[in-house]
């Protein structure tokens, strides 16, 4: 019995799908023979297709702020996955008369080039409802956003990625959400300074390097058994303090340093205001160091580009209708 079957093609412009298009057969045989047959007509079929844009209904932003009718590589791979992907085609089978469950084949072609790096079968089933819009938005690229004049803003770039959401917990008085925001701040600004270092604890070597902690009369070590606790278990009590190899910390707020507060028998204290200003002006004394070290900023560049944050992350909005 003659059945139609289909080579349908999805056509992206690198990493965004624009279009799609269609070839139609009618043969008799297997599912295996005509699988075989559409295969082999794919490079002639793809010379014989009237693409079709892919609606407006889904929309894609890029780095630099521009937006474009398309479907990202990632999400029309995650509709592949899902078994939603037949939205995609639906109008083909609709101009078509297809018969229930048609069978095709899928082949994408990349800035005009058949793109196959390897064969697979994915869902046929879907695992949710079809997606009929998408609103996605990559990330910002910060050297555009960032850029003046006078060359990179770090501090504002800093600030804007890691240091506002601690301004906002600590006006709303969460004190130490607010902690725990700037130890994974200067974890993550430490990495940007010196990579990974093997048997080297960049925490530390951050905050001995550029911070003047004998303000707060703590040193790096206790403070980094204080972020270890405090990030893992919200506790003061790392294995090496339970073990009285370093003194726990703890924290006060007070407009003021108090002396009185400085230490006692069980605890050192620190005053929270005191330590975000060490660690704001540690943050100065960073940026300002790639003014004197100019070779710093290529592997800057190269780590920050692997850096999530609140500005800057795909964000992707399914509507089902």
């Amino acid at each position: 019995m003659r059945e139609k079957i289909y080579n349908l093609f999805t056509i992206f412009e690198d990493e965004i799908l624009v279009s799609t298009g269609y070839v139609m057969h009618e043969i008799e045989g297997t599912d295996d023979d005509k699988i075989n047959f559409l295969q082999k007509k794919v490079i002639i079929d793809k010379e014989n297709i009237t693409p079709k844009p892919i609606s407006d209904k889904y929309k894609i932003k890029n780095k630099y702020g521009s937006e474009k009718i398309g479907i990202s590589l990632e999400s029309y791979n995650s509709m592949l996955h899902n078994g939603t992907v037949g939205v995609l085609f639906e109008y083909i089978f609709q101009e078509t008369d297809a018969p229930k469950d048609p069978l095709t084949i899928s082949t994408s072609i990349v800035n005009g080039e058949i793109k196959i790096d390897e064969k697979r079968n994915f869902e046929t089933l879907p695992k949710g409802p079809p997606v009929y819009q998408i609103e996605e938005e990559n990330p910002i690229y910060y050297l555009k956003a960032y850029m003046s004049e006078d060359g990179l803003d770090l501090n504002r770039l800093i600030l804007d990625d890691f240091i506002k959401a601690t301004q906002i917990t600590y006006n709303n008085k969460n004190y130490v959400s607010c902690l725990k925001l700037f130890m994974s701040a200067i974890d993550s600004i430490a990495f940007l300074e010196y990579g990974e270092i093997q048997g080297i604890n960049i925490f530390q070597k951050w905050l001995d390097t550029y911070c003047s902690l004998k303000r707060m009369n703590i040193l790096s070590t206790e403070l980094w058994e204080f972020r270890n606790s405090l990030l893992h278990m919200t506790n003061p009590y790392s294995r090496k303090v339970l073990k009285n190899k370093v003194q726990p910390l703890q924290f006060y707020v007070s407009q003021y340093d108090r002396p009185e507060l400085q230490s006692n028998v069980k605890f050192k204290y620190f005053n929270l205001r005191t330590f975000i200003d060490v660690i704001t002006e540690g943050i100065g004394n960073w940026t300002q160091s790639f003014n004197a070290e100019k070779n710093k900023f290529e592997t800057f560049l190269d780590r920050y580009d692997l850096i999530l944050s609140d500005l800057r992350y795909g964000k992707i909005k399914y509507k089902e209708s």
